[in-house]
């Protein structure tokens, strides 16, 4: 949702020199989940890296604005469409070079968010920010607590662990209750008891 296009690469470019303001953006851009698309040296393995725009404008040269290496690709999603076009062959990529010693490298989380569905694993990744990566929570849900499934591979098959987690914490910033992820976690966000959305009824004729 900008202008697509290639910009020289030099030492210390950052996100902000390469989208420097919210003008530059069409109408519904999503500033609080932005992906680069990274290739690692030397043999140029995927990794996937996101910034929250809106952060990083506010303190250019901040953590939040951090430097772009070469061959990066930035991402801008529409907040109302699906991201699914752009995403979903960057996972192709980071499950193609996964092992069983290094386990695919994506994360999921469904319920009551905006964008529910798989999302890359990031280097020291917490539920914060796959609460970004999903577009953060609707309106109904249950802001209270939420659900981590958490699988491992263990010597006798795949281990399965459920962890409760402190939504409002996350939300509040506490670092604490900000878990971070591993690779296959699973978050699920649930919906506020008793929820309906509002409806309406019809009222015709001789009134």
């Amino acid at each position: 949702v900008f202008r697509p296009g290639v910009v020289a690469w030099r030492q210390g470019l950052r996100l902000s020199d390469v989208i420097g303001s919210v003008d530059e953006l069409k109408p519904n851009a999503d500033l609080g989940y932005v992906l680069v698309r990274r290739e690692l040296p030397p043999d140029r393995r995927v990794a996937a890296i996101s910034a929250d725009l809106a952060a990083a404008l506010r303190a250019p040269g901040s953590r939040a604005d951090f430097e772009l290496a070469a061959r990066d690709r930035v991402f801008v999603f529409d907040a109302v469409s699906g991201r699914r076009v752009v995403i979903d062959p960057l996972l192709d990529d980071l499950r193609r070079q996964s092992s069983p010693d290094r386990p695919s490298e994506v994360v999921s989380v469904g319920g009551r968010v905006r964008a529910p569905g798989d999302y890359p694993l990031e280097p020291g990744m917490r539920i914060s920010d796959l609460l970004r990566a999903g577009g953060n929570l609707q309106d109904a849900a249950y802001g209270g607590r939420a659900e981590l499934t958490r699988y491992r591979n263990g010597d006798g098959g795949r281990e399965t662990e459920l962890l409760d987690i402190d939504l409002a914490a996350v939300r509040r910033g506490e670092t604490s209750a900000d878990v971070s992820l591993q690779p296959f976690d699973f978050l699920n966000i649930k919906e506020v008891p008793e929820w309906s959305e509002q409806e309406s009824v019809t009222l015709t004729g001789e009134v």
